[in-house]
């Protein structure tokens, strides 16, 4: 397996585990995450055989991203720059289903961990839904990474979200 950092060419193929993922990640069209991944600070995806089996992408809390996240109206990231500073918010992961636990998504946040740290970034931050189900894997997940819960956010009767926080040595 190699981690690369994700490249136009492999963008229909980040959506398609994307979408195959919802709603654990939350759905996007391939514009939508050809946006995210151009404004991105960080990402990456797990090649195995040249085919893409997972990806992530995450934001820097800095001057442009904030701007950026605002003018999208990005829900989790603007709560999260509320309540803390200096992090790298995890927008998404995901791994394609045939290749689940092969340690593809730990492979990806180890690198994602490495890049915070040689940036001395002191948080790293992330979302997990609540409603409309409780992502269970995702907190079990989160939890191996040393994620605790900062806080919780009801945004609606059918979305909440447990906002989660890693501190960085």
């Amino acid at each position: 397996m190699k981690i690369i950092k994700i490249k136009s060419e492999n963008l229909v193929e980040c959506h398609r585990i994307n979408q195959e993922n919802t709603p654990e990640v939350g759905t996007v069209t391939l514009e939508e995450l050809q946006n995210s991944w151009e404004n991105s600070d960080y990402n990456l995806c797990a090649v195995v055989d040249d085919k893409v089996v997972g990806f992530v992408i995450s934001f820097q809390d800095t001057k442009a991203t904030n701007s950026y996240m605002s003018d999208f109206e990005h829900k989790n990231f603007n709560e999260i720059s509320q309540r803390v500073s200096d992090f790298l918010y995890i927008d998404r992961i995901a791994v394609d289903k045939n290749y689940r636990k092969r340690s593809i998504g730990s492979k990806l946040y180890e690198e994602v961990v490495k890049f915070a740290e040689m940036n001395s970034i002191s948080h790293l931050t992330a979302e997990i839904n609540l409603l409309p189900a409780k992502n269970i894997p995702s907190f079990l997940f989160h939890e191996k990474f040393n994620f605790t819960e900062l806080d919780t956010v009801k945004y609606s009767e059918e979305y909440k979200v447990s906002l989660q926080i890693r501190i960085n040595n």
